[in-house]
């Protein structure tokens, strides 16, 4: 068999939300769009499948600003109704059996100077310009708090946070990133889940693409992404090439550079530069289906301790804490229909360093079981089925080494010093949470792809899309 020519104009490599995001806009203003999935199903870390009726996300979610955020914003752009539902959520907290609000319920829980100083630290990051907020880009989050309190338990509060916001400590993340995602979640107000679990974001985005002429195509494998004279040509899947002068990669920063285009088509300070890019934590979950309802919990943030360094040392040398940081959402509560009639299902992660996890994945389920059963008791005893799914599944099924989000948001990786949507190859460009963007992990890859069609504007001269000359590193 030949070689087979399909001529497009443009192509994404990769369908997390990202990609997809970027396949309906650019698929919007007429362009003939193709996205090419290697897996089995669309959608990345937002990808479903069902198991005995229930209807399971591939993470655990809670979207930071529902509809009033990049997903919303997206669907705007193109003027296609928004079908999906949210249900809000109020966040939830926990710390030693108890749970609380988090900050109003923390006054009866801190000395009273350091609840004081806690609500200025909230009302001083609202109050800043986003010019004060890129100050502290390279500041990390545990050094700015200190300087309002050392307390522990308001430092473990605000590192829980961070992981759900960043899936990175508070140690290491920048303060101005954390500062945005907090920013914009206050003023929305409306973090929440989709009815019908998390595909159906990933359906209205597909369906909205076929609408304007797009294709998905899974099961499709980019093996090679063709360059010639420095300029993105086409793409390899096997022996058809899929030409475009357009090639927009949601594969994975590192995978793009280092094994999808040919070595010595990038300048060598990039490639140093990719590789020296950190990922974010993971995030092993669990997911528990359950015979009957047992929680009337939505979303829960567990506080294991305020002795982080402790915590992670432990689980460095081998050791599996008595009480576990856990995320904790419980999708039946939002969306009924995720679950068959008078089920529930419970979902729960919990952030590590991949780099440092040295412990048994059994050991360790037990024990985030072991934390979750104190909020929600008989969690085994009601158990149909427990699935669990490991950082390289993660990596497997979605890539980055597993990581739950993808190009860390941390000191060095953020604001000026974010990986551009701009390769050094002309026409090709990454979205997704590896470039670009900013804001809470779907959210990130959401506002990279608005941020890619930002930049591919028409060229005032020759009517063609092209981006600005800009520096890449």
């Amino acid at each position: 068999m030949g070689t087979k020519t399909k001529i497009y104009d443009a192509i994404v490599i990769g369908s997390g939300i990202g990609g997809l995001a970027a396949a309906l806009m650019l698929a919007h203003q007429g362009k003939k769009t193709v996205v090419l999935e290697k897996g089995s199903s669309p959608g990345g870390r937002l990808a479903s499948f069902e198991k005995d009726g229930f209807q399971i996300d591939l993470g655990v979610h809670v979207i930071s600003r529902s509809d009033k955020g990049p997903i919303g914003d997206v669907l705007r752009r193109v003027g296609v109704e928004n079908p999906i539902k949210f249900t809000s959520v109020r966040p939830l907290s926990s710390y030693h059996g108890r749970t609380f609000i988090f900050p109003h319920d923390l006054k009866t829980m801190v000395p009273e100077e350091d609840f004081d100083a806690v609500m200025m630290f909230l009302q001083d990051i609202r109050k800043m310009t986003e010019e004060e907020v890129k100050e502290y880009d390279d500041v990390d989050l545990k050094t700015f708090l200190k300087k309002y309190t050392e307390d522990p338990f308001v430092h473990a509060c605000i590192f829980n946070i961070c992981t759900v916001y960043m899936c990175v400590p508070s140690w290491t993340a920048s303060a101005g990133e954390f500062f945005r995602c907090l920013r914009f979640e206050a003023e929305a107000r409306s973090s929440g889940y989709p009815e019908g679990g998390c595909r159906t974001i990933v359906e209205t985005y597909i369906k909205a693409i076929e609408q304007f002429g797009g294709e998905i195509l899974t099961d499709t494998p980019v093996s090679k992404i063709a360059v010639e004279d420095g300029k993105a040509k086409g793409v390899w899947v096997g022996s058809d090439l899929y030409q475009s002068d357009l090639i927009v990669s949601n594969a994975d920063i590192r995978n793009t550079v280092l094994n999808l285009v040919e070595p010595g088509h990038f300048p060598a300070d990039y490639v140093e530069y990719v590789k020296g890019l950190k990922y974010s934590w993971v995030g092993p979950v669990i997911r528990v289906a359950l015979d009957k309802k047992l929680t009337d919990i939505k979303m829960l943030t567990q506080v294991g301790t305020t002795e982080l360094e402790e915590y992670y040392s432990k689980v460095e040398n081998g050791v599996i804490p008595e009480e576990m940081n856990l995320f904790m959402v419980i999708p039946s509560n939002f969306s009924p229909s995720v679950a068959p009639e008078g089920k529930q299902l419970v979902c729960i992660g919990s952030p590590f360093d991949p780099a440092t996890l040295n412990v048994a994945w059994k050991d360790l389920k037990n024990a985030m079981l072991d934390t979750a059963e104190k909020y929600i008791p008989g969690l085994r005893e009601h158990a149909i089925w427990i699935d669990s799914m490991t950082p390289p599944h993660l990596d497997h099924l979605a890539g980055e080494n597993g990581a739950g989000i993808g190009i860390a948001q941390i000191v060095g990786q953020c604001g000026d010093k974010r990986p551009k949507i701009q390769t050094p190859i002309k026409g090709l460009y990454i979205v997704g949470g590896e470039a670009g963007g900013t804001g809470v992990g779907t959210e990130l890859c959401v506002n990279s792809a608005i941020e890619l069609i930002d930049i591919l504007k028409p060229n005032r001269k020759t009517g063609r899309l092209g981006a600005p000359s800009v520096k890449v590193l």
